[in-house]
């Protein structure tokens, strides 16, 4: 069971260069994803009276998170509001590159590796989703300041499932 938390503040209301808010790319692949995986459940920590239409719009959850905190408030109340048992899977949505197609391929790959945490890609695409075993849970509402979980892939690759989207369908990669 995966609940994907979406980080939508701050950035994430402002527009692409055609103009198109970057919160609806993170979106539209949560959507994409959900549809596609059963139980998915996609939560939206964002602050109060933001995003409420599109969020209803999408079918999804809303987590508050109060105005001008840091990025690790809204990684733990996202990880609060998530169902007991279930993995955390964080995407910030001021990235425009995850797809749903992308998206998917890693959840479907993180539950197959049986892995702790995961990881979409490396490179450019690093800093996208993560996703955390549910065991991790204190670890996550342990950080502070702008720390967004990042650091608890340190001296853990050999429990991290990475997921290397190339230009072919379902191509993964684990590390």
């Amino acid at each position: 069971m995966i609940d994907l938390i979406l980080l939508a503040a701050g950035p994430a209301l402002a527009a692409d260069d055609q103009g198109k808010p970057l919160y609806r790319h993170a979106f539209e692949a949560a959507r994409q994803t959900a549809d596609a995986m059963l139980g998915l459940r996609v939560l939206v920590v964002t602050r109060p009276g933001v995003l409420d239409e599109a969020i209803r719009e999408f079918g999804f959850n809303k987590v508050l998170v109060a105005e001008n905190r840091p990025l690790s408030q809204a990684v733990i109340a996202g990880a609060k509001a998530a169902r007991s048992g279930a993995s955390r899977c964080f995407l910030s949505c001021g990235r425009t590159g995850v797809t749903g197609q992308q998206l998917t391929g890693f959840l479907q790959g993180y539950i197959l590796s049986g892995r702790t945490l995961g990881r979409l890609g490396s490179g450019p695409l690093e800093g996208g989703p993560m996703v955390f075993a549910p065991y991790l849970l204190p670890h996550l509402l342990a950080l502070k300041g702008e720390e967004d979980g990042s650091q608890l892939f340190q001296g853990r690759e050999a429990r991290t499932f990475v997921y290397q989207p190339s230009g072919q369908e379902g191509d993964a990669g684990e590390k």
